[in-house]
């Protein structure tokens, strides 16, 4: 009697679809992490190379970076110093203040908990965590540093522009 139990269990028939059965889940669920993934990096690539294509085709081999309506509008607004320009992508625009959604990919897994979360809602059932994966890209230049004299007159100053120790952040100020 021993011995027929001890065949049995050294009978190694139908091992391989078991194995099969206990993997593929994991499998799938690997699988959709890195299609996840993977479909984010691509997306966030491809925004990347139409954000910097846009960029220079809108500057039209203008080596000031920065027109003179885009500078005179700004010089509205109550800059006094213009030395920096930056494109960047957004999936839409909301509220009052115009704040702008990056393009939102869904995280999917196999052990989602039914969660209600939308991509375009700020509210999360946990914090730090999320079942999306959102891109935001911008993309910009330094250019000639414009700084409005007192009588709102932009120019370039030579001292500004041969010194290199200025940082693109410290340039554009009130």
């Amino acid at each position: 009697m021993m011995n027929k139990f001890q065949q049995s269990l050294s009978n190694e028939k139908g091992q391989a679809i078991f194995e099969m059965i206990l993997f593929i889940p994991f499998l799938l669920f690997l699988y959709t992490i890195y299609y996840s993934a993977g479909n984010s990096i691509s997306g966030s690539i491809n925004q990347q190379k139409a954000v910097r294509g846009y960029y220079y085709i809108s500057l039209k081999n203008n080596s000031y970076v920065n027109s003179m309506p885009e500078v005179v509008h700004l010089r509205d607004l109550g800059l006094k110093k213009i030395g920096f320009n930056a494109f960047g992508w957004s999936d839409h625009f909301e509220g009052s203040k115009k704040e702008a959604y990056g393009t939102c990919f869904k995280f999917s897994s196999l052990l989602q908990n039914g969660s209600n979360e939308d991509c375009n809602s700020g509210e999360r059932e946990e914090v730090g965590s999320s079942h999306f994966v959102r891109i935001f890209t911008y993309y910009g230049v330094c250019g000639p540093t414009y700084i409005a004299d007192s009588k709102g007159q932009f120019y370039i100053h030579p001292s500004v522009q041969a010194d290199g120790k200025t940082s693109c952040e410290n340039r554009t100020s009130n």
